[in-house]
């Protein structure tokens, strides 16, 4: 029983131990992460573009350093250490960052994202080759080659190489050798003076290139008489176009010049020019067109719209007059030529009926047509005592005769006359050439005299049938 004891015991004690050496083992690989987490962690000091950064931290790169500080590495910055070098032993990281940097050379403009900061190398990079006599500004300051620029700052320089300007002075050739940026500037380092009239075949102001053409020609007197006046000048013009020009005094329309204005200047600079303007005179004979008429159902009745205009034909006669300084030297009339036919016109008469209403002598009416005639009044009376109408209906007031092409198409049409009050178109009469008439019936008991335009209302209901045009 004993020896079936002690084995138990031994299994127990080695299961015991083997648990006891993966503890020990665990530990010694957590303690050995914790000695490499601490030999990363700690005071770093992080100088950017010069700029001393104090920080704590976690971080087994530069990389990693420079991020902790908000910082992202662009491909063009440069960082010592390596960017992913592990941090053993430097716990001082120098980052001198990208920027732009922009060299001018002439019109050109070369970019460069880069930490260079030497002028010499950056002009390098930009593919320029540097000779003694060329300059480099930077913020309008001539600097050395060899020193450095402000580190992560955008920086613009300005490459300016030597410049040649080959100078023709009325004939006489010379060269000047200049740094000046344009041609008046280094015309001015050379002590030419120039007048306002003196002619360059380039502006003053343009840039010098590696070299450069100059013409100038000096300026003389130049005098223009004109209608019994004269101007006075300076020109440099070789022809007397230009030089009328440069003297704000230059040909227009007609004028002209003695010498022609393509000629050479004289040699004593006088001008004399002509001033010459032609006048026009048209004499305009009309044609006339003629207009026909269709319905409009768009016009309202009794207006009158244009559909087609019409346009009147025109026959023109021109008349030539010359005129120089003053004074009518030619006269020439054309023969008259057609400058349109005429175009017959189309004119609508309005069909669209409209109801509106109005308020005459305190009583308001609803109308849909209003026409302007000339109205007369009637009794038995006047009829040698017949009180009978076309109609049949007994003549008293409220009864209205028409012509009888109104009365075809008017019969029983209820109006409004002001003065009048309502009535009915329910007889006929002789009427007025030439005018729209109406008699206005009254009883011998109540007749008035009407000798006088009006006007005469036709009230609602709109008939059925109504003409677009008053017979």
């Amino acid at each position: 029983m004993a020896k079936g004891y002690i084995y138990p015991m031994e299994s127990l004690l080695n299961k015991t131990n083997r648990k006891t050496w993966r503890i020990t083992a665990i530990l010694m690989v957590v303690l050995g992460a914790c000695l490499i987490v601490l030999q990363f962690y700690g005071q770093y000091t992080l100088i950017v573009n010069g700029e001393v950064h104090n920080l704590r931290t976690l971080a087994f790169t530069p990389r990693q350093v420079a991020q902790a500080a908000g910082l992202s590495l662009q491909p063009e910055d440069r960082i010592w250490p390596e960017a992913d070098a592990l941090n053993f032993v430097s716990k001082t990281i120098i980052l001198t960052q990208s920027r732009q940097v922009q060299i001018a050379q002439g019109e050109a403009i070369i970019s460069l994202q880069t930490a260079e900061r030497f002028p010499a190398n950056l002009l390098a990079m930009a593919g320029i080759t540097l000779y003694p006599a060329d300059r480099l500004l930077w913020n309008g300051k001539v600097i050395d080659w060899a020193e450095p620029l402000p580190a992560g700052k955008p920086a613009l320089l300005q490459f300016i190489p030597a410049h040649v300007l080959e100078l023709s002075i009325d004939g006489n050739e010379m060269a000047l050798f200049t740094q000046q940026r344009t041609v008046g500037a280094a015309l001015w380092e050379a002590g030419i003076p120039l007048q306002p009239e003196d002619r360059l075949s380039i502006p003053l102001e343009t840039p010098l290139s590696s070299t450069t053409e100059l013409s100038l020609t000096r300026s003389r007197p130049v005098k223009v008489v004109f209608a019994g006046s004269q101007l006075s000048g300076f020109s440099a013009a070789e022809t007397v176009g230009e030089a009328l020009a440069d003297l704000g005094f230059p040909l227009q329309y007609l004028d002209y010049a003695i010498p022609s204005e393509n000629e050479p200047v004289p040699v004593d600079g006088t001008i004399r020019t002509v001033n010459v303007r032609e006048e026009i005179l048209l004499e305009k004979e009309e044609t006339a067109y003629q207009n026909t008429y269709v319905e409009d159902p768009n016009a309202e009745l009794d207006s009158v719209s244009v559909v087609v205009p019409g346009q009147v034909g025109l026959v023109v006669t021109r008349t030539r007059i010359r005129i120089e300084d003053g004074k009518e030297v030619a006269n020439v009339t054309e023969r008259p030529w057609k400058a349109s036919d005429p175009q017959d016109g189309v004119l609508g008469r309005g069909t669209k009926v409209v109801v509106r209403t109005e308020t005459i002598d305190g009583e308001t009416i609803e109308y849909w047509r209003k026409v302007t005639v000339y109205a007369t009044s009637y009794a038995p009376q006047h009829l040698g005592g017949d009180n009978r109408t076309a109609s049949g209906m007994i003549l008293t007031k409220g009864i209205i005769a028409v012509r009888t092409s109104w009365y075809s198409v008017m019969q029983f049409q209820p109006v409004y006359v002001p003065g009048y009050g309502r009535g009915i178109i329910a007889d006929t009469g002789g009427g007025i050439d030439g005018r729209y008439w109406i008699d206005l019936g009254y009883d011998d008991s109540n007749y008035v005299g009407w000798h006088y335009w009006t006007t005469l209302y036709f009230l609602t209901p709109v008939p059925a049938y109504i003409p677009t045009v008053l017979p």
